[in-house]
């Protein structure tokens, strides 16, 4: 696995951080490049850290121009990002890179003991392409089709091609048993609902 990490000023926190990760087989540290006296202290992190794992590589990403920054991340080869500091334009383009590829996607709160997987809020880039229809199908997303469609007062055929639709499509996961049973991220199934609400009132 390669791992792209965000990186301030601090490099004791990404270590630590990275500790607590999956272990990668390589890591690609991403630095702010500004412009400013920054530039020269995060490349001083970069170093410290890379030092301390034994391998990896810096990477400038240039965040006063955020279309060449997502440019430049998306030229990146990178299976993971933790996002573990830095700049917010930083993170938030080492996100938007990370979910636009589908990798795995943690954040390392300064707060918490361990990382946590976010990979399921890169969904809503994904979510919004999703009809109405589809959207209800998949807030509903848990358990067998008939049962989904009693709970949104819809045809069993129409839940079950839309759940069909949206297992194909990664969304859903089709459990086979007795009865087939469709499961969705509880996070997925609140993006879809939020997209909802949020399109009732345009």
């Amino acid at each position: 696995m390669r791992l792209a990490v965000t990186l301030g000023f601090e490099s004791t926190l990404v270590i630590r951080a990275v500790a607590r990760l999956p272990r990668a087989d390589d890591y690609v540290l991403l630095r702010a490049q500004t412009g400013t006296e920054g530039d020269v202290k995060s490349a001083e992190t970069a170093a410290d850290v890379i030092k301390a794992l034994g391998r990896g590589r810096e990477f400038a990403v240039d965040i006063r121009d955020l279309a060449r920054g997502i440019e430049q991340l998306a030229s990146l080869d990178f299976d993971a990002a933790a996002l573990a500091g830095g700049p917010r334009s930083l993170v938030l383009l080492a996100f938007v890179a990370a979910a636009l590829r589908g990798a795995k996607i943690y954040v390392v709160p300064e707060y918490a003991a361990d990382p946590f997987d976010a990979t399921a809020l890169a969904a809503a880039f994904k979510l919004t392409c999703l009809t109405p229809a589809k959207l209800r199908v998949l807030a509903e997303a848990d358990g067998p089709a008939d049962e989904v469609a009693r709970r949104l007062g819809i045809d069993s055929s129409t839940a079950y091609r839309h759940l069909e639709d949206l297992a194909e499509r990664g969304f859903v996961k089709a459990e086979k048993g007795r009865v087939k049973a469709y499961k969705t991220d509880h996070v997925v199934r609140l993006l879809a609902k939020l997209l909802l609400q949020l399109g009732a009132k345009r």
